[in-house]
């Protein structure tokens, strides 16, 4: 789980292809990986990752085909700049929200009003998971 608030700041320095699967290498000199494990999940733009590989300034997570359908990952590139979040740990103070970080689908926000945000919809017909009170997450950076 995870608060939804960006902790860090990093950037996609590798991608490997691995079959249908890619391995992202993340890289960010403010996250801090000293209580790093492997296994740890970290939020990359609001995706859970799970970290295979680390080092003082980077991590590698594999992702899944099913992880590149649902989200923008697919199409991201070396250099990319992303924002990071480690998982919560038991007795962490939660400033934000819960989120999972898992991702259901990509849609394209409709409007920005001033009190709302609306008409999401596209690829994968996501518009009928989109809460009108709760936990909508949106990445902007795309």
């Amino acid at each position: 789980m995870f608060t939804g608030l960006v902790e860090a700041t990093g950037r996609v320095a590798a991608i490997e292809a691995k079959g249908g699967d890619v391995r992202l290498r993340i890289a960010s000199d403010t996250l801090g990986f000293a209580d790093v494990q492997l296994g740890d999940s970290i939020a990359v733009n609001g995706v859970c990752l799970t970290v295979v590989a680390f080092d003082a300034h980077s991590f590698d997570a594999d992702v899944s085909t099913e992880t590149l359908a649902r989200t923008t990952l697919g199409a991201w590139t070396v250099g990319r700049l992303v924002n990071l979040e480690k998982s919560l740990r038991f007795g962490d103070r939660v400033g934000g929200h819960l989120v999972s970080g898992h991702v259901d689908g990509v849609g394209q926000v409709g409007y920005f009003g001033e009190e709302a945000v609306g008409g999401v919809g596209g690829g994968g017909n996501v518009g009928h998971w989109w809460l009108l009170v709760g936990g909508n997450k949106i990445d902007n950076s795309v």
